[in-house]
């Protein structure tokens, strides 16, 4: 098994999201949603049914090493 370090930057844009404002958690859910469709976009994802049309997400940049 490899130990690998690293840092992966993902950016992901989103139009038309519709969010209940002044709850205390509109931030909340943004993340989560985003942070979902990171998740959705992976070819091994089992969660690919939720990939949503309104998000775009993008891989920035990556740099992995090992220890």
């Amino acid at each position: 098994m490899a130990i690998l370090k690293g840092e992966v930057t993902f950016k992901v844009t989103f139009e038309g999201l519709g969010v209940p404002i002044g709850f205390g958690y509109t931030s909340a859910i943004i993340y989560k949603e985003c942070a979902e469709q990171v998740y959705a976009s992976a070819p091994w994802s089992k969660f690919g049914n939720k990939k949503n049309p309104k998000f775009k997400v993008e891989l920035i940049d990556k740099f992995i090493e090992r220890n």
